[in-house]
């Protein structure tokens, strides 16, 4: 279903109705992102909450930041929850910005795509790994 090169970890969380996929993907572009934009497909397809882990994803500009958006935009179309944890600020802010200039989405839309308190967690995570490599 997914590709072990392109994703450190996937996981499926059963709930009582629902189904939540992670994905882990390790770059969005290249062929890295061809098959993350495949896996993001499918798990759109299959879940009605999907979450995406940037963490181990160490830049993110141009056609990845239109993929993020435009998945943004379909998942909200499609009334499914989609999240980006682990997403610099400046992507965050860019990732809004194409999203208030889509046609069809009003200025007022809100769209709840980034847990602070969990960034928060995931750049010590990042600073420890960073450390424990220099170590």
């Amino acid at each position: 279903m997914f590709s072990a090169k392109v994703y450190m970890q996937v996981s499926c969380v059963q709930e009582s109705t629902s189904t939540t996929i992670i994905l882990q993907p390790q770059g969005l572009t290249g062929d890295l992102g061809q098959a993350f934009q495949q896996s993001l497909d499918e798990a759109m397809k299959n879940a009605p909450t999907v979450i995406v882990d940037l963490l181990w994803v160490e830049s993110i500009e141009g056609d990845a930041l239109h993929l993020l958006a435009q998945a943004l935009l379909r998942s909200k179309a499609e009334g499914k929850d989609l999240t980006f944890l682990g997403l610099e600020h400046k992507a965050q802010v860019e990732i809004e910005r194409r999203i208030q200039k889509a046609p069809k989405v009003e200025a007022k839309d809100s769209y709840s795509i980034f847990a602070p308190e969990f960034e928060a967690f995931l750049n010590r995570h990042r600073d420890s790994k960073a450390s424990e490599a220099l170590s």
